[in-house]
């Protein structure tokens, strides 16, 4: 039986978490290289039931995606695709969504001589001269090893799943195991 879920997302373990960071670091690392902003999508949260990265499920039903006022976030092939450039930071998404996943951030903006304006702190969300805008995982979209934070997981705590490639394989060797099962029938029948 195929799910429905459509879309590939990062998932974690969080058994198997140690809450190093390290997949902030790739995450903030492969935002820069990719020139977005350079902010990780994912963070490390910690409860007293334990810690783990806290990221985008890439919903198939996407709360956020439906509350977009401008279509910054969007229905992919296979996740929501969050455009930075027409973003304009109205912070709605972050409110529709049931995991905490989507946050707000700033950055400078190319028209503003900074050398002149008060000095910005870009960890604030809302601030004269800065352009807030939605942030969120986006699996490294355009990556060729697809996303950091998997790849740099010293434990092995996160796993990219891909639905349908992964249930394919499932019913690939389901197959191959109800084939081998009819073969030994037949054999035994002669």
């Amino acid at each position: 039986m195929q799910s429905t879920k459509k879309n590939k997302f990062v998932i974690c373990n969080p058994k198997v978490c140690i809450g190093c960071a390290t997949c902030m670091s790739a995450c903030y690392q492969s935002a820069y290289e990719r020139g977005k902003l350079a902010t990780p999508r994912l963070i490390v949260t910690r409860t007293t039931n334990g810690v783990m990265p806290n990221q985008c499920r890439q919903c198939d039903d996407a709360p956020c995606a439906k509350v977009c006022p401008v279509g910054a976030l969007t229905f992919g092939d296979d996740s929501i695709e969050l455009h930075e450039e027409i973003c304009i930071g109205c912070k709605l998404c972050t409110i529709a969504c049931p995991f905490g996943a989507i946050r707000a951030s700033a950055e400078t903006m190319p028209s503003v001589d900074y050398s002149v304006e008060p000095e910005a702190m870009l960890t604030l969300e809302s601030v004269i001269g800065l352009k807030t805008i939605a942030v969120k995982c986006d699996l490294c979209k355009g990556r060729e090893g697809g996303p950091a934070c998997v790849e740099v997981c010293p434990t092995g705590a996160l796993i990219f799943f891909e639905p349908n490639t992964q249930e394919q394989m499932v019913l690939n060797k389901a197959e191959k195991s109800a084939n081998k099962f009819v073969e030994i029938l037949q054999q035994n029948k002669g």
